[in-house]
Formats: structure tokens, C-alpha cells, sequence
């Protein structure tokens, strides 16, 4: 040992040396696990994690400063939490917390802060990184965190004791009473329970389920260890039989050293009422495309419960229905004794098979929501025929007419749409429309109803008028701001929210990240009315480890206020050539496309929101698709705006259904100016010059209306093409040339057409290099994908376009936050 300390004292110039050239956060880590020789360890993700020693690093945060310690502190206490209530199961609470950066270390007993992790009046959904800030203050607020010594890594002296007191720690040489353990409870019970059955599992496996010994173990009292004898008694089966089994004290001591005894029958009685769960089909829930993942369905109870109060099924006055329960993720976490008041009805067999074996006590049933009962449910309740049969349970029926009961719907409808989907999601044949679904055509709710979500919310709106229900909806946010859902929001869905949360939907199996849009569960109180519009809907954001990464408010517009609304669109009376990209012109498309007088380009936008951002470009020519705009003299500013305003955001999975909206003030020239100016260099910018094209019998000359140089500044460039070179002798100037003559430029926009002009001025004096006829270029007014196609082939003009791209940025830059000022965004 004495050998091992002095190399480890010696080796402290290097560590000191480390740290002081460290220039990120894991380089401090680095020569932190280097130096004490520490094995990385942070799948909890922590900083770094050993069973003595649990580290938080920083880079340079000046932990002398009591408010910036008390936030790292705060910060390691999240995971502290997670070790006693959650995470890794074999994973024992470190009893030593070390925080770091590359000039300071601090020592913690993690002790000192049981308080703190244990108490639930904190925010413990944050990401670990954002802390509540009440738990920052408290800590700050601390005569203990005050006492804490700051050592300073750059004093030599102060440098060894603290690499000595360290090194004590990870070896386990100081010792201090720690007592405190993991918990046990029915949340995390499952994690623990296969820990459990690692270690003794192969003990005890004889005539009672693994699970059922335990059960036994993990009560307080309930069973017998003599570690002299390697014996443990246990009490297990309904008529609590003794048995015996050989146990390891090494096994068993390790155990019961990290975890405690469960000492609330509350607690024990759920973990048996779930306990079958753990061997009887338990992987099935975990699979299919439209299944509610667990860590979310169990973020939705909290939420439940912070609105209408804890444990709200012990009144007897609340019952749950779920009318798409399917394998029953969203009700997995619910306490044993709620689920005597739950319904759960799924349209097939198989699934209420399981549901039985999986909630034995809640009333499970076989239904079609979207098809049983539609008669009833929607007919007059006052002539209602004698004698009218019911699909729904007599139970449920009678809950339903009962005044005094209160009504909970947890739902994840499917998110298909009823043209191509039936009611699991996944196109089956016969069930391509619904009964509901006739209903809202019969009131006019248009494109909507084909939401099989929206049937649902349809029906429930009937079902349980004038009823004291809460609505929890697992859903797209289509309900709140497409444009499609206007109807029914101003004539079905106008209800008070509570309190929400969305979170990616790349969290469903079977979705792809980079398809990735947002999905809520919002709870809306349905026996209150308030136009969505008149709300403010402000919800918490959730990252993959539902960890608390924000706020989004959802807004809820009528869609006359809508950015493609106010984009004036010129009637199309003149046939043109219809383009399928660029440069390919459609000349075997039957199906007549037309421009408007004074025709400069086409802007193809489709839709209204961030989905739609790629389908936003300019053309020479109207579309093969009807998504194309004629761009004009009149309405050529607000194309621009328009194209920029969709194209310089950077669409997130977060405001992938986020509305563009019209600007709430007048646009500044300058701005719109700059729109344009951006927009010119774009790559979306697909303007093309073609000559000569055929098209229904007729010639077409296409102009590149959006050439950005006048006739005159090209005249004074070398051109290496001489068929061009004549051509400009008799061009005329653009539309677009014209315009920006008349223009005060911001700096920014100068400084990227000089960027750009300094792109043409290359490409013109470098043409006969270039393989024009490929990029069909044969006019002097070639369009920019055209010319940067040619010169990108040839790996010419590297470094301009490296210029110009930056330039562009700095543009984007200056855009984007008067796309916020002016509320487009």
C-alpha cells in the first residue's frame, strides 16, 4: 500500500498538469478516471459513478461561489434520487459525492443531503443539467454548504490532501455511518425483482413462482435468515407455508447491505396484486407500433393525480374507462386497488384475454367504440324505444347514468386515418369507415372525421355530456391547431386544459427519429367551455428519459390568421409547361397547368406547418402537384417572406405541427428585402432558364425571372462562353435585378451578394470548363441550382461558395429572430 501511495503522490504534478491544459468537461473527467485509475461507469447517465465515490465534473464553473456550487450540488442530487428510488438496481447509494472542475474539487457525505433527495416537493422531472431552482436555493440556504471546503487543484498543497482524501474514499478507508438504502416500492419493484432472482433465483425455484419467495423476502419481518446455517425461511402461499431454502450469507448480506425492507402493506399489497405480471406474457405490452410507452403512460398518472388529487380512487366517487386499452400500457402503473374502478374495452379478443390475466379486477370487455351502440349513444334521450339492446356491460351503463360518479378517460386512440386504417392503427379491410365517422360527415365536420382519433373524441364529446369527466388524450396535436380541425375545435372540442406534456414520437416502437413529430398527453376537464383559442396551453416538454427539458405553449389560431392565408394567390389563366423539378419539364402531362399574368416563378408551399418546410421551394414553372403559387409583380415580396419564413427556421420534432402564421404588423422594407435577397442564394431556390421547350404543340422561352445582376455589370465580366456572350449583348435586365436596383440593403445582404456576384463572375469566366448541356444551361440567365450544379460537378469554386454560404448564414442570422418579432413564428 505505502508503495502504491507514494507512485500515486508522485504522479500529482502530471494530474495538476492535466487538469490545467483540460479544455472540456471530459477532459477534466479524463484526468480525473485516469490518475485514480477509475473504470468509466455512466449508464445512469451521471458523470461517473462508483460505489464509494459518485462524481459530477464541470469545466470551469468557480465552485468557490456558493450559488454556482449549490446548482452542481443540486444537479448530483438528481441522481442520488434515482439511485434510491430508481436506476440501476445493483447500483448501492455512493456515500461520498465528489464535485469538480479543472481548478476546483469539493467533498460531500451524501448524507448531509437526505433531506433534499428524498423530499417530493421539488421538481424532480427536470433534467438533471436545469435543476428546480427552489431545491438550488434551499441548498444555498445551507449552513453545511456554506462549511463545505472548496480545494484549490493549482496549490500544491491543497492538491495532495485532496488526492489523498480521495484516494482513501474510492478505496473505502474512510468510513463514516451511511445507512441510507435503496427503496423498494411499486414502481420499480419489476427491476428489482429481476436483480433479485439473479441472485437467489436458482435457490429457491421449487413448487412457488420465483416471485412469490420475493414477495416474502422484501416484507419487513417476514423472513427468517441464520447466516450461521446458510438458511433463510420464508413465508410464501396463501396460507403462508414455511419454507426453507439454502441461502449464501455472502448473497444475501450483499442484498439486503444495498436494499430495504418494505415495511407499508400498502406497498406490498400492490407488488402482489402485480406480481403475475412478471411471469405471465409481461414482454407482450412492450411491442407494436401504437403502444403508449411505459415511462410516458406513467408520466401521465402523475399528472392525473396532480390535478384532481392523490389516490383519487379511494373516494369510490371516480371511475376510468380507456375504450382503446389494448394491452393496457396506459393503465400498467395504476395502484392495485384503483383498478376495481376501471373499464377497459379493446376491439379484440386476444387483447381482452390478456387484460384479464393482466388486471384481474378491473372490468375488461370485448367493443368497437367507433361502431357498438352508435344508435343509442347519439338518439334522443328522451325517446329512446322500450326494450333497446345494449353492446356496453349493464354495469358500465348504469355508472354512466349515475350523477354522482365521476368520469376519468385515459385513451391513446390510433393516429391513422379512417381511409386507409382501421381501429388498431394498421389498414384491415372492412373497417375503412366507422358509424361515428358518418355521423360527423352528416354535421359537416369535413377532412377530420377520417381521424380515427377524432371519431373517438367525437363520441365521448355525446357520451358524456353534462358529466363531471376528465379527458387524458395520448394524440397528435392536430385537435389544437391544424387547419383541418377548425370545425370540430368551434363545434365538439372547446374544453379547459389542466395540464399536459408532449414528448417525440420516436419514443413509439416502430417510428423513425427523423420522422419525428410531437405527441401529448393533455388532460382537459370536459364539463367546462372555453374556446382553445381563448386558453393558454402551456405544456411541459419531455426528453426520451422523461426528463423535464422545457415548456412549449400550444396556440390555437384561426386559420384566416394563418401565414399562407395572407399570401395573396393570383388566378391562374395561362397554360405553361408543368415541372417536376428544376430543370424537367412534364411535357407528357396531360392534365393542363396554368400560371397568372405577369407570371415570374411558381412557389411551391404546401401546407401551413414545419412538417411541410420541405415542400417549399420557387420553380420556373407551375407544378405536376397543385401545391404551386403564381409569383407576380403584386404579391412577389410576400412570396419572399413566405419562402424564407419556412425555409430559415430549423424544424425540430417539437414544432413539427407548429403553424406559420401572417406577420401581426407591418413588414419593414429592409426585412422583406432581406427575405428576398436570402432567398436568391437558397437551395430551394430552383429557378432554371430553359429554351425551346415543347409543350402541348407551342415553344416556350422559361425565363429566370430571379437572376440577381443587371445586364450591365455582367457586360463587365469576362465570359468564357461565346453563344452566351452574344446573348448578353442584347439581354434585357430581370425582374429580380430591377428590384434589388431600388432597394436599401441591410449590410448583411450586401455582403452576400458580393459573395454571390463574386460565384457568377467565376462561373461566367470559367463556362467552357463547365458541362452546361448536362445541367441543360444554354441561356446567359441560368438560375442558381443550375449553376451551382455545374460548378459543384467540376469541384470548382470551393472556396467562393464556402464564402458565399457563410454569408448566407450570417443573413439567416439576421432573419430569424424578426420571424419571432413579427409573430410568423
Amino acid at each position: 500500500m505505502a508503495n502504491k501511495a507514494s507512485k500515486f503522490i508522485a504522479n500529482e504534478t502530471i494530474f495538476q498538469n492535466s487538469l490545467r491544459t483540460a479544455k472540456t468537461e471530459e477532459e477534466v473527467k479524463g484526468a480525473y478516471t485516469q490518475f485514480f485509475g477509475i473504470k468509466y461507469n455512466t449508464s445512469d447517465r451521471n458523470d461517473l459513478y462508483t460505489q464509494q465515490v459518485l462524481f459530477e465534473f464541470k469545466y470551469e464553473k468557480n465552485l468557490k461561489n456558493l450559488k454556482v456550487l449549490a446548482t452542481v450540488l443540486a444537479q448530483t442530487l438528481y441522481y442520488v434520487r434515482r439511485l434510491k428510488f430508481g436506476g440501476d438496481a445493483d447500483k448501492p447509494i455512493s456515500p461520498t459525492l465528489c464535485i469538480a472542475d479543472k481548478n476546483e474539487a469539493v467533498f460531500t457525505e451524501t448524507a448531509l443531503w437526505k433531506e433534499f433527495y428524498c423530499n417530493n416537493d421539488y421538481d424532480w422531472d427536470l433534467a438533471p443539467s436545469n435543476p428546480d431552482e427552489k431545491l438550488c436555493k434551499a441548498l444555498a440556504d445551507t449552513e453545511q454548504l456554506r462549511n463545505l471546503h472548496v480545494y484549490s487543484i493549482s496549490n500544491a498543497t491543497e492538491c495532495r490532501i485532496f488526492t489523498e482524501q480521495l484516494q482513501k474514499k474510492l478505496l473505502g478507508e474512510t468510513t463514516f455511518a451511511f445507512a441510507d438504502k435503496k427503496v423498494i416500492n411499486e414502481t420499480n419493484f419489476e427491476e428489482v425483482f429481476e436483480y433479485w432472482n439473479n441472485i437467489f433465483g436458482d435457490s429457491v425455484r421449487n413448487g412457488f413462482k420465483t416471485s412469490r419467495y420475493f414477495v416474502s423476502d422484501i416484507q419487513d419481518g417476514n423472513t427468517l435468515y441464520l447466516p450461521k446455517e446458510s438458511r433463510a425461511i420464508f413465508r410464501v402461499g396463501q396460507a403462508g407455508e414455511m419454507k426453507e431454502k439454502k441461502i449464501l450469507p455472502q448473497d444475501y448480506e450483499h442484498f439486503w447491505e444495498l436494499y430495504e425492507k418494505v415495511s407499508d402493506m400498502n406497498v406490498i399489497r400492490a407488488i402482489l396484486a402485480k406480481i403475475d405480471r412478471l411471469t405471465d406474457e409481461t414482454m407482450r405490452r412492450f411491442h407494436g407500433e401504437f403502444f403508449t410507452p411505459l415511462k410516458f403512460a406513467k408520466k401521465a398518472l402523475d399528472y392525473i393525480e396532480k390535478t384532481i388529487g392523490n389516490n383519487w380512487w379511494q373516494s369510490g366517487n371516480y371511475r376510468l374507462w380507456d375504450m382503446a386499452a389494448g394491452t393496457g400500457n396506459l393503465e400498467y402503473n395504476l395502484p392495485q386497488d384503483a383498478l376495481k374502478y376501471c373499464y377497459l374495452s379493446t376491439l379484440y379478443k386476444e387483447d381482452v384475454e390478456h387484460l384479464d390475466k393482466l388486471f384481474p379486477d378491473a372490468n375488461v370487455f370485448q367493443y368497437d367504440y367507433l361502431n357498438d351502440d352508435i344508435g343509442n349513444v347519439f338518439a334522443d334521450k328522451n325517446t329512446l324505444p322500450f326494450g333497446i339492446t345494449w353492446k356496453l356491460p349493464e354495469q358500465l351503463r348504469n355508472d354512466l347514468k349515475n350523477p354522482d360518479i365521476n368520469w376519468i378517460i385515459l385513451i391513446n386512440p390510433p393516429f391513422a386515418t379512417a381511409q386507409t386504417a382501421g381501429t388498431t392503427g394498421k389498414s384491415k379491410e372492412g373497417v375503412s369507415d366507422t358509424q361515428v365517422r358518418k355521423k360527423m360527415h352528416h354535421v359537416e365536420l369535413g377532412k377530420f372525421s377520417e381521424e380515427l382519433f377524432a371519431q373517438f373524441l367525437y363520441r365521448i364529446h355525446y357520451e358524456f355530456e353534462n358529466k363531471k369527466t376528465y379527458l387524458g388524450l395520448f394524440s397528435t396535436l392536430k385537435y389544437i391547431n391544424a387547419e383541418s380541425s377548425q370545425k370540430f375545435r368551434n363545434q365538439i372540442f372547446n374544453y379547459i386544459f389542466e395540464k399536459g406534456f408532449v414528448f417525440s414520437s420516436a419514443n413509439f416502437q416502430g417510428t423513425k427519429a427523423n420522422n419525428a413529430f410531437p405527441v401529448g398527453f393533455l388532460f382537459w376537464n370536459l364539463f367546462e367551455n372555453q374556446k382553445l383559442e381563448n386558453q393558454r396551453i402551456k405544456t411541459d416538454v419531455f426528453n426520451g428519459y422523461v426528463e423535464k427539458i422545457g415548456t412549449k405553449q400550444l396556440k390555437s389560431v384561426p386559420k384566416q390568421n394563418f401565414l399562407g392565408k395572407w399570401f395573396i394567390r393570383p388566378k391562374n389563366t395561362i397554360v405553361f409547361p408543368p415541372f417536376s423539378s428544376a430543370v424537367n419539364v412534364r411535357t407528357d402531362f396531360k392534365e393542363n397547368r396554368k400560371v397568372a399574368d405577369g407570371y415570374l416563378a411558381t412557389i411551391m408551399c404546401r401546407g401551413n406547418d414545419f412538417q411541410n418546410q420541405n415542400y417549399t421551394a420557387f420553380l420556373s414553372g407551375p407544378l405536376i402537384a397543385h401545391d404551386g403559387v403564381s409569383v407576380t409583380p403584386e404579391n412577389f415580396e410576400q412570396a419572399m417572406v413566405v419562402h424564407a419564413a419556412r425555409r430559415i427556421p430549423k424544424a425540430t420534432w417539437l414544432n413539427d405541427r407548429d403553424q406559420f402564421m401572417a406577420p401581426n404588423k407591418e413588414l419593414s422594407a429592409e426585412f422583406m428585402t432581406d427575405c428576398a435577397v436570402w432567398n436568391l442564394f437558397a437551395g430551394s431556390n430552383q429557378t432554371a432558364a430553359l429554351r425551346d421547350v415543347e409543350y402541348e404543340g407551342k415553344i416556350y422561352q422559361i425565363h429566370n425571372h430571379f437572376f440577381p445582376f443587371t445586364v450591365a455589370e455582367i457586360k463587365k465580366w469576362t465570359i468564357a462562353d461565346n453563344d452566351i456572350a452574344l446573348q448578353i449583348a442584347t439581354a434585357k435586365n430581370t425582374f429580380v435585378s430591377e428590384y434589388l436596383k431600388k432597394q436599401t440593403l441591410s449590410n448583411e445582404a450586401k455582403e452576400l451578394l458580393n459573395a454571390g456576384k463574386e460565384v457568377y463572375k467565376f462561373y461566367f469566366a470559367n463556362m467552357n470548363k463547365l458541362r452546361t448541356p448536362k445541367f441543360k444551361i444554354e441561356t446567359w440567365d441560368a438560375g442558381w441550382w443550375q449553376i451551382r450544379m455545374a460548378l459543384n460537378e467540376q469541384n470548382l469554386a470551393e472556396e467562393l461558395l464556402t464564402t458565399l454560404k457563410d454569408k448566407h448564414n450570417l443573413l439567416k442570422t439576421n432573419i430569424l429572430p424578426q420571424l419571432s418579432e413579427y409573430g410568423i413564428i
